[in-house]
């Protein structure tokens, strides 16, 4: 089984009960081991519509990190997300893969880790709260690291 985070957030509707639904819906394909705390944040990046609920999980699973991502789709589709989607839509639920193990893949649909996982307050800080030692495979360093180099402001 790889271990993998991936990041949730909401923006439209009850965004609590979004994600509480969307997590029971990833329990099917995987296992989830952590739970962070769901933060609130304005929306960033362009986005549309109301303050966001974050946050991430972490768990295992079997399937490969392509399917993964089509589930964590068809996931934000059954709860209501149009694709294909205007950037910046307000969205019942997002789900991104941050990190699938130790792997490093880019290709034309897929790029692990997520490119801005990094810059991205709202991820890290959560994958810092339940995951602190596991180490980026790009910068070979802990969570840990990244968020105290990143967190006075480096965002």
């Amino acid at each position: 089984m790889e271990k993998v985070i991936i990041g949730f957030g909401s923006n439209k509707g009850n965004r609590e009960k979004n994600i509480k639904r969307a997590i029971k819906l990833i329990e099917k394909r995987i296992y989830i081991e952590k739970i962070s705390s769901f933060f609130e944040t304005k929306p960033e990046e362009k986005a549309r519509g109301g303050k966001f609920l974050n946050g991430v999980i972490e768990g295992k699973t079997n399937l490969k990190a392509e399917e993964l991502l089509y589930f964590l789709k068809s996931i934000e589709k059954k709860m209501g997300r149009n694709f294909p989607h205007k950037r910046g839509d307000e969205r019942e639920i997002d789900l991104d893969i941050i990190f699938y193990g130790n792997k490093v893949i880019k290709n034309n649909f897929l790029q692990i880790p997520h490119p801005k996982w990094k810059t991205r307050y709202f991820v890290l800080k959560p994958i810092f709260e339940i995951s602190p030692h596991f180490v980026d495979p790009v910068e070979k360093k802990s969570i840990k690291e990244i968020y105290e180099e990143r967190k006075n402001g480096n965002f």
